[in-house]
């Protein structure tokens, strides 16, 4: 007998054309038919990963090395798509299939951790260098900016010459070329799409400049946003060029050419009317949605007319696309003979590469793109984990740390005096001692949104507190720990690109191995200075707690506490605590 819950299954099952998401996978089946194109990849999760992120992708079948003789399918992705949302089912031993997870928000990221032994990943080697473990290599690699997989040959390697090596590669689709069974030898990716990248990011977007080098592929966008957004997450992409629909050239009005160099940075930009350059944001310690949520107003998005509805309103359009896994955008006409009462035609449609055949202006229609790929709850990127004073830190950019506030106290004067961080519409999370001598609520006002402290007037808005929580073991002047406080502010905040929350640590950050620790705040630059105007950020390495009591004896080191600095000092984030983000 079947129950309601297996029957709901089949039925979403049978219609995943439409249906929410689906994560289970499909022991020793192969989809057959419906292939889209082929890649190497070391495991199921990340041919489903892939699968994820392909424009049309919806299915997929991985072959494992126990599941074929043929040496050149073991390893195999086979990425795959169905009109219907499903595929004939073949049994097939050790394979494994299963769906894209484009909808199904919190589970999407382009983050693969996980490092392979006994497998070495071919692509181009690019570089060689003696490394003493496999963790060092992956940072190298995810610090450099072509590297997407490498190889490390452990000390057992046979070959003494390559004993310890670490080989950083890339591939043409950001995937290995082939991958064999090799012993004593460990494989992994990049941890850039993490953001966990040590390289750095420039968030500027340049008017009327255009960059040259390699142009690797190009796509019809409305705006240069969007053409960042998908530099970020092609494999190869490192900057871009988007010509406006007002460039000379009509042949490339609303097209962003996707390029690459040698050198990983642009060779010689040349100033240009109506042409807008800018950069990947795979280096950036927060990644940008894979999604875009804006509406354009009098545009028509034209493409494969897959669906033709009617529906009440545009945003009624967008979700129609979005709850239909094979649209990737949409036109809403508002055009009378396209209307019929309230409602109004909602053309959905889709594309070999996700993005607009051609990109019309001047109609009565809205358009715009599938929110399947959109990320669920605040939208927040969280990765980075944040931390006090920044002594010996660098300027921050626009929307770099999008959940850091500034914490001032009006008595006579205004002045900032702490940081903290968003983490969610009504909570700022800070220290327990900013409020030493300060508790009367009314004093403090929290700006939020802001990268210099000058910016800051009287008819800046800001926010109030309406409760105070501070933990019931904080003592003042005590070096015991539990310095921390929950603030409740007396109207949510709205969120935006400059203004969200850093997401809570789960379980899973336990392990800080891979993990670099970023420290924001406008806090002293040097021991004794003054407090800066722009927000200041620094990375410092974390400490084992054994390391760390040895260094400060006069204190108890105890487990709620994280130790990071340098030997040499420096960068740090033991003092200053009173401009702090965490």
């Amino acid at each position: 007998m079947i129950s309601f819950r297996q029957a709901a299954y089949l039925t979403c099952f049978f219609a995943t054309v439409s249906c929410g998401c689906l994560t289970q996978l499909y022991k020793n089946t192969f989809f057959r038919g419906g292939d889209l194109t082929a890649a190497y990849t070391p495991n199921a999760q990340h041919c489903q990963m892939m699968c994820t992120f392909h424009p049309r992708c919806l299915l997929f079948s991985f072959l494992p090395e126990s599941s074929t003789n043929d040496t050149g399918k073991r390893f195999g992705c086979f990425l795959k798509d169905s009109a219907s949302g499903i595929l004939p089912r073949v049994s097939r031993t050790n394979a494994i299939s299963g769906h894209s997870l484009k909808q199904c928000g919190h589970q999407i990221s382009a983050c693969h951790r996980d490092i392979h032994k006994g497998i070495d990943m071919r692509g181009v080697n690019f570089n060689v260098s003696k490394v003493k473990n496999v963790e060092e290599c992956q940072k190298i690699c995810t610090n450099s900016i072509h590297c997407q997989f490498f190889t490390y040959a452990t000390e057992r390697f046979y070959n003494a010459a390559y004993r310890n090596a670490c080989l950083l590669k890339n591939g043409p689709g950001g995937t290995p070329i082939s991958i064999k069974v090799l012993t004593n030898v460990v494989s992994g990716f990049s941890l850039k799409p993490c953001a966990l990248s040590e390289i750095g990011c420039r968030m500027d977007i340049f008017q009327h400049l255009t960059f040259s080098d390699v142009d690797i592929t190009r796509a019809v966008t409305p705006d240069a946003f969007v053409c960042q957004t998908i530099c970020t997450y092609h494999p190869n992409c490192l900057f871009f060029t988007f010509y406006t629909k007002a460039w000379h050239l009509e042949p490339q009005r609303n097209v962003c050419f996707l390029k690459t160099s040698k050198s990983g940075t642009p060779s010689s930009p040349t100033p240009q009317e109506n042409a807008i350059s800018g950069y990947s944001l795979l280096t950036c310690k927060t990644l940008p949605e894979p999604c875009h949520s804006k509406i354009y107003s009098g545009v028509d998005f034209e493409g494969e007319e897959l669906n033709v509805t009617f529906v009440e309103g545009v945003s009624v359009c967008q979700e129609t696309c979005t709850k239909m896994i094979r649209c990737q955008f949409f036109t809403y006409s508002l055009r009378p003979e396209d209307c019929r009462g309230e409602k109004c035609k909602c053309s959905l449609r889709l594309s070999l590469d996700g993005s607009p055949t051609r990109i019309t202006y001047g109609t009565q229609a809205s358009s715009g793109y599938s929110l399947r790929l959109c990320r669920s709850g605040d939208s927040s990127v969280c990765t980075t984990k944040t931390n006090t004073r920044i002594v010996g830190g660098t300027n921050s950019s626009w929307g770099e740390w999008p959940w850091q506030v500034s914490l001032q106290v009006k008595l006579r004067a205004q002045s900032h005096l702490c940081g903290g961080s968003i983490i969610g519409h009504q909570w700022v999370l800070t220290a327990a001692h900013c409020f030493d001598g300060l508790p009367l609520l009314n004093v403090w006002h929290i700006y939020s949104g802001i990268l210099n402290l000058s910016e800051i007037t009287k008819e800046t808005p800001f926010s109030q507190i309406k409760e105070l929580i501070i933990h019931q073991n904080y003592k003042i002047s005590d070096g015991g720990g539990h310095d921390i406080a929950l603030i409740k502010l007396e109207t949510p905040l709205n969120y935006t690109e400059f203004q969200k929350p850093i997401c809570l640590p789960s379980k899973a950050d336990t392990n800080t191995i891979y993990t670099n620790c970023w420290v924001t705040g406008w806090g002293f630059t040097k021991e004794k200075g003054e407090i800066q105007n722009t927000l200041q950020k620094a990375n410092i390495p974390l400490v084992p707690s054994e390391e760390c009591q040895k260094k400060y004896r006069d204190y108890e080191i105890t487990k709620q506490m994280i130790c990071a600095g340098y030997k040499e000092g420096g960068k740090d984030a033991w003092g200053f605590r009173r401009s702090l983000s965490l």
